[in-house]
C-alpha cells in the first residue's frame, strides 16, 4: 500500500464548527502518522484504529463524528467497516470518508453506496484532506442544528397540540333521548378544526362543527379564537344569530386570506327538531332509521365566515325521529389521500355508514376512521379530520 504524501507542517485554521472528534482508521503505521499530523491543529479530537476490528470497537464506545477509512485492510476491510456503522442506526449521521489507492469508479461508487460521504484517492494532498474534512462536518454540524431546531418547535407544536385538544370537549353531553360521539386529529401537531356540543337547557343542544382554513399554527390560533368567542355568545339557540355573531366578531379579520366553514344547529330533544345554519360547510349526512341511503341534510347556506358580511344567514328546521342519526364531518374526511392521490370521498363515506348503520355511536365512528385510514395506507393526513355524530333515540 502506497504511503501518503505531500503533507507540510503550515499553521491549520481553527475549525468553523466546534471541534469534533474524528477516527482515522489505517493498518499502515506511515499513513497513520501522516493523515495525524494533517489534522493536528485542526482543533478537533484524533483517533487511531490500525485494524476494521478495532475501529468498529471505537466507534461503539467513542461515537466518533467522522471516520476517516482505508478500504484496503487485512481481516476486516473498509468497506465491511462501512456497512457494519450504517447498520447501527444511532451512526445515522456519522461521516465516512474513504482514503484509499483504489481509485476506480467501481470501487469509489461501491462505498458511496455503502453510506460514505466522500472518497479521497491516494497520496493525499494535505490541503485537500482538511478543506473536504471541513465540509462535511460543517454540513453534519448544520444538519444537527437544523434537527435541534426542529425538534424545538416539534414540542412546542406538541404542546401547543394539547392544549387545543384540552378545550376541546372532554366529555360529551349525557341525555337519555340522543347519544353523542366524536372523532378529532390534525394533520400535523395543532389544526383548524374545531367541534362542540353546548347543553343550553330544556333539553337542547347547540351542535357545531368548524374547519379554518390552512393548517398549523395560523390555523389553530384561529380554531382555539373560534371557541372563546362561541363559549360567550349569550343565547345560542338562534343558528342564523349564532353564525352572524361570529362572523361580526372577526371583522377585523375579513379580507385577510382566511376564512372558517361551519355548520351550527340547535337539536330540541323532547321535540326531535333541529334547527340549523350552514357557512360554506358541507351539510351533514342524515341516515334516517331504515332509510336505503343517507342524504346530505337539506341546508341553505351562505359564504364562509371570516370574509365579509354575510347578509341574510336561512335557518332551517328539520323533524328527526327515533333511531335518526346525524354525522357531521370536515372535508379532512372525505378528502383523505390514497398512495395514488384518489380521494376517500364522500361515497365511500356513505357506504362506511350504511356497513355501520347496526352499531353504536362510538363503533359507528372507529368504524369510519378505520376506513379511512385504511384507505390512506399508511400515508400521513393532508388534512384535519374531524367526526361527530348525534343519534336520536
Amino acid at each position: 500500500m502506497p504511503t501518503m504524501l505531500d503533507v507540510d507542517d503550515r499553521p491549520r485554521v481553527a475549525p468553523a464548527v466546534p471541534p469534533a472528534t474524528i477516527l482515522v482508521v489505517d493498518d499502515g503505521p506511515v499513513n497513520l502518522q501522516v493523515i495525524v499530523r494533517t489534522l493536528n491543529g485542526s482543533g478537533h479530537r484524533i483517533l487511531v484504529a490500525k485494524d476494521g476490528r478495532a475501529a468498529l470497537d471505537i466507534v461503539r464506545r467513542a461515537k466518533p463524528d467522522m471516520v476517516l477509512l482505508d478500504v484496503m485492510m487485512p481481516g476486516i476491510d473498509g468497506f465491511e467497516v462501512c456497512r457494519a456503522i450504517r447498520a447501527d442506526s444511532a451512526n445515522e449521521d456519522m461521516v465516512i470518508i474513504f482514503l484509499s489507492a483504489l481509485d476506480d469508479v467501481v470501487s469509489k461508487v461501491s462505498g458511496l453506496k455503502l453510506g460514505a460521504v466522500d472518497y479521497i484517492t491516494k497520496p493525499i494532498q494535505a490541503d485537500e484532506v482538511l478543506a473536504r474534512v471541513e465540509t462535511h462536518l460543517t454540513r453534519q454540524y448544520l444538519a444537527r442544528e437544523l434537527k435541534r431546531s426542529r425538534d424545538r418547535l416539534d414540542g412546542e407544536l406538541d404542546s401547543a397540540a394539547e392544549m387545543q385538544r384540552r378545550i376541546l370537549p372532554q366529555t360529551l353531553p349525557a341525555h337519555p333521548s340522543v347519544d353523542f360521539g366524536a372523532y378529532y386529529r390534525t394533520s400535523r401537531h395543532a389544526g383548524g378544526d374545531y367541534y362542540d356540543v353546548l347543553d343550553l337547557g330544556s333539553d337542547r343542544y347547540g351542535i357545531l362543527v368548524a374547519d379554518v382554513s390552512g393548517h398549523g399554527a395560523p390555523a389553530a390560533i384561529v380554531m382555539a379564537m373560534l371557541r372563546t368567542v362561541v363559549h360567550t355568545l349569550a343565547g345560542a339557540d338562534d343558528p342564523s344569530a349564532v353564525l352572524t355573531r361570529i362572523n361580526e366578531h372577526f371583522r377585523y379579520m375579513w379580507g385577510g386570506g382566511m376564512f372558517a366553514t361551519a355548520f351550527y344547529g340547535v337539536l330540541d330533544v323532547r321535540t326531535k327538531t333541529l334547527r340549523a345554519a350552514c357557512a360554506g360547510h358541507q351539510p351533514p349526512l342524515l341516515v334516517r332509521r331504515g332509510a336505503a341511503w343517507p342524504e346530505p341534510l337539506p341546508v341553505n347556506g351562505v359564504r364562509p365566515l371570516l370574509l365579509m358580511e354575510l347578509g341574510e344567514v336561512p335557518c332551517t328546521e328539520h323533524v328527526l325521529e327515533a333511531g335518526d342519526r346525524l354525522v357531521l364531518y370536515t372535508d379532512g374526511i372525505t378528502d383523505r389521500e390514497s398512495r395514488d392521490g384518489s380521494m376517500f370521498d364522500e361515497a365511500r363515506l356513505v357506504a362506511t355508514l350504511m356497513d355501520a348503520a347496526g352499531l353504536e355511536p362510538s363503533a359507528t365512528i372507529d368504524r369510519v376512521v378505520a376506513e379511512v385510514n385504511a384507505f390512506g395506507e399508511g400515508l400521513e393526513p393532508n388534512d384535519d379530520q374531524t367526526l361527530l355524530l348525534v343519534r336520536v333515540k
